[in-house]
Order: structure tokens, then sequence, then C-alpha cells
């Protein structure tokens, strides 16, 4: 009686076996597929705001060209497209205060301009990756010399709700030697400015046509007479905390020079229109 009651134990842990068997696979399986839908979903995702960054890209860079097809003539304008990309596009005529400061680098200093150039940007949310800091186009100098690749600034930054992908212009500097052989040499030292703090605040979504136009160019002049030598003046621009620094060469004698400074100011209104 007793042997017979061990082998019908026996069996019924030899029945119990495979059923355990199966729902232990079962359960891996669940982990498995579970693991794999969770690994694809975060690809996805990951992909989908790549191609959202990719679009916005594109789109600063299709209003970029536009702006820099119209510049500096007065009246000019051209209509730009921009696809939906998830992100939200804004326009900040009261943003980017710069201040570029005429200095010899001692006693002499003269205000050239002060005042908001204003920027675009894009709203940019659920990118797993910050990429602040990241530019584009353009580099982190607040004032570019003669022969600078770009005034353009297309970078991204981070607020504390998303991520921008803004686009922004710095001022270009440029210094010619007129009349070398005066008693005083005439130097002209010229500041390009390309101001977008006339157009009109909006946040706009999904696609839309833009229009890029030249409200006008306006000009200031002012003239400077050194009397000893010097050899080169410095432009400093400070634009949102960052200070860049451009030394300009002067012609000049022992008893000095005469420099004419130049500034114009494009200043380019976007606006939204119907195609």
């Amino acid at each position: 009686m007793h042997i017979k009651s061990l082998k019908g134990l026996t069996g019924s842990r030899k029945g119990l076996a495979v059923p355990v068997t199966y729902l232990l696979l079962f359960a891996s399986l669940i982990v498995i597929i579970s693991a794999t839908y969770g690994f694809a979903i975060a690809r996805i995702s990951t992909e989908a705001a790549q191609l959202k960054v990719s679009i916005a890209k594109q789109n600063m860079q299709a209003l970029d060209d536009a702006v820099r097809f119209v510049a500096w003539s007065a009246g000019s304008s051209k209509t730009v497209y921009l696809e939906d990309c998830g992100g939200t596009f804004q326009t900040k005529p009261s943003a980017k205060n710069l201040t570029i400061v005429l200095t010899d680098g001692q006693a002499f200093s003269h205000i050239v301009f002060n005042g908001f150039v204003g920027k675009v940007l894009y709203m940019l949310e659920g990118l797993a990756e910050s990429q602040a800091g990241f530019f584009v186009k353009g580099d982190s100098r607040t004032i570019v010399g003669q022969g600078a690749s770009t005034a353009t600034q297309l970078y991204f930054e981070r607020d504390e709700n998303a991520q921008q992908l803004v686009l922004c212009y710095r001022p270009v500097a440029i210094a010619l030697a007129v009349d070398p052989n005066e008693a005083k040499p005439l130097n002209v030292i010229r500041v390009y400015i390309i101001s977008l703090s006339v157009s009109r605040a909006v946040s706009l979504y999904g696609s839309f046509h833009l229009k890029v136009s030249v409200l006008n160019v306006t000009s200031t002049f002012a003239r400077f007479e050194f009397n000893s030598s010097v050899s080169s003046l410095a432009l400093q621009a400070f634009s949102d905390d960052a200070k860049t620094t451009v030394w300009l060469p002067v012609q000049s004698v022992a008893e000095g020079a005469v420099v004419s400074l130049e500034t114009y100011i494009c200043h380019i209104n976007i606006q939204r229109v119907n195609p």
C-alpha cells in the first residue's frame, strides 16, 4: 500500500511539471514581447523626433535663404513655405538686445547701436536629447568682421519648457582706407545690421506661408578725428550676456587719422500670408 502511494505521488508530480513548464515559457515570452515592444516604441519616438527636427532645420534654412535674398534691397520681398514639423513657430521682435561700442581700448568710446534686433524660433517639445548650444549655421560670436562666413546664427537653445531652434542675425563690420595719402588718412568703418524687430509677435502652428520683406534701410553717420597715431579700433558687441570684440585696422600717421563710421540697418518684416 505504501509503495503504491509513492508511485502515485511521483506520477502527479510529473503531471504538474508539464503545465508549469508551459507557464514559465509563456511568462518568458510575454517579457520578451514587452521588452521588444517597448524598444520599438522608443525607437519610433526617437526617429519621429529626429524627423521633426530635420523638417524644422529645413524650414529655418529656407527662411534664412529668403532673408538673405531680399536683404539690403528696400521694398523687395519673397514668400517661403514652411512645412508642419510638429513645433510652434514664433516671431520675437523684442528679443536679442544688441549693443555695439566703438573703442580704442583706452579713453575713446562711442555707442554705435543699442536696441533689439529680434529673432524667430521653433519650440520643439519631446526631444530625447538636448541639443542646446549646437549651431546649425554660424557660431556664437556676436559680431563678425569682413570675410566671415555668414551673419546668420541658426542654433539650438533651451528654455524652461522646451528646446528651441533659433534664427537671428549678428552685425558684420568692415574697415576701408579711403584716402591714405591725406595729412590725416581717412578711414571708413561700416557696420551692417539685419533687424527682425519690425515684425509682429506671433505664434503659428502647422504648415503656412511667410512673406519676408524689407521695410526700409536706415543709416547713421559719425566722424572722429584722432590727433595721435592709432593702428586699430575695436567694435565690441554685447548680446544676451555674450560679448565679442573685433579689431579693425586703421591707416594712420604720427599726426593721427580720421575715421568715418557708417551704420546701416536693414529692417526686415516677417508675416504670415495666404498662398
